[in-house]
């Protein structure tokens, strides 16, 4: 109940301060929200991702976090209903709507698939796709709880055809949402690093509440499921870098000024200190950080780690919008309310959603060899 409370509070407070600040200070404040909507809801698909490839790779150890899994993946259905601001003041938040002399002749070759109409109808269908695969899961879950199944066949055929479906999904969102913020700019590569970093992120906040879970007793792991997120966050940590690294070297050697203006605004007025603090919370910091063996298993250390990614997973994103709308990475107080209120209500409304649920999955067929997992890895 403190939880609801203290998120609900939080988020109230940030969402007055982000209405008047789009009043007052539209521009950036509606970046400010399209990055904090962004961040969180990324973190959300993350745990969605992470709860749909333990059911379809039929593994037993994911059973021992399906609920932070769960509690995590059902943050998309808030997040659906805080992107009515978004689709209805678009032209606060995308060029492509009333488009400047600069950006005319690129947003009239997209025109048809920037229609208004037809953006807002594909952000729905995007959502929507979120939404009924955490709901569906999330539902059959519970009932599972009441009535055990022998196996998790169900499960496993939804989640297989639900993962390529969620990757589509967000891969054209992070083209609608992103990319488009400068039309003339595009990137084949775009959609995984966005991908990337919502793995990256959801494993973390998965891992989060693992650690609290534990440290209050609710959650029954050892040292060997930590060791197996922090495995996880490790191999996340390095693909994303990857993608990011490919990204930008392909882009700038090509040098189109169409693309590489993207890397160009981000590398003057002191952004190349933003993008180089990216890189350290998202790399160079947590990559020496998961490889000790024995530190991985202790739960504390692992979450220390994963806040450290959603620091720079929040970084990330801040740093993919505000650059439209700022020519220096000056923080702006709505950044704060949009994150609050963002991150504070879809908190609120997942913690309110789990109340009297038990914190293990106890009609799960695998919940057993999940909490006796170990490894010799």
């Amino acid at each position: 109940m403190r939880t609801v409370v203290v998120a609900a509070v939080v988020g109230v407070l940030g969402a007055i301060g982000i209405a008047i600040g789009m009043i007052v200070e539209p521009a950036r404040a509606f970046a400010a929200y399209l990055a904090a909507w962004t961040t969180v809801g990324t973190v959300a698909v993350g745990g969605l991702a992470m709860l749909l490839i333990g059911y379809a790779a039929n593994a037993k150890w994911p059973a021992a976090i399906r609920r932070p899994s769960e509690a995590v993946a059902l943050g998309v259905t808030p997040i659906a209903l805080l992107a009515i601001p978004l689709l209805v003041w678009p032209e606060h938040v995308w060029p492509w709507v009333h488009p400047s002399a600069a950006d005319a002749h690129a947003v009239t070759v997209k025109q048809a698939y920037l229609a208004l109409p037809f953006f807002t109808a594909r952000t729905v269908v995007y959502l929507g796709v979120f939404v009924v695969a955490a709901e569906l899961l999330r539902r059959w879950s519970r009932r599972r709880d009441v009535t055990p199944t022998p196996t998790l066949d169900r499960e496993r055929t939804f989640s297989s055809a639900m993962l390529p479906l969620v990757g589509l999904a967000l891969t054209f969102g992070a083209f609608d949402w992103l990319m488009s913020l400068q039309p003339d700019w595009w990137s084949s590569g775009f959609g995984l690093y966005v991908i990337c970093g919502a793995l990256l992120s959801g494993l973390a906040m998965i891992a989060v509440l693992a650690w609290r879970g534990t440290a209050r007793g609710e959650l029954p792991l050892t040292g060997p499921h930590f060791h197996a997120i922090g495995r996880l966050l490790h191999a996340y940590v390095i693909l994303w870098t990857y993608i990011a690294y490919f990204q930008a070297m392909l882009i700038q050697i090509a040098n189109r000024p169409s693309e590489a203006r993207f890397y160009v605004e981000r590398s003057h007025d002191g952004w190349r200190i933003v993008t180089a603090l990216v890189l350290i919370l998202l790399f160079a910091l947590p990559f020496p950080l998961l490889f000790p063996r024995r530190l991985k298993r202790r739960p504390r250390y692992v979450a220390g780690v994963a806040i450290l990614l959603l620091a720079g997973h929040y970084l990330d994103f801040w740093w993919l919008v505000v650059p439209r709308v700022s020519k220096a990475p000056v923080p702006s107080w709505t950044d704060l309310a949009a994150i609050c209120a963002v991150a504070g209500l879809t908190t609120a409304a997942c913690a309110l959603r789990l109340r009297g649920s038990p914190p293990l999955p106890v009609g799960d067929p695998h919940l057993a060899a999940g909490l006796a997992y170990e490894t010799t890895t």
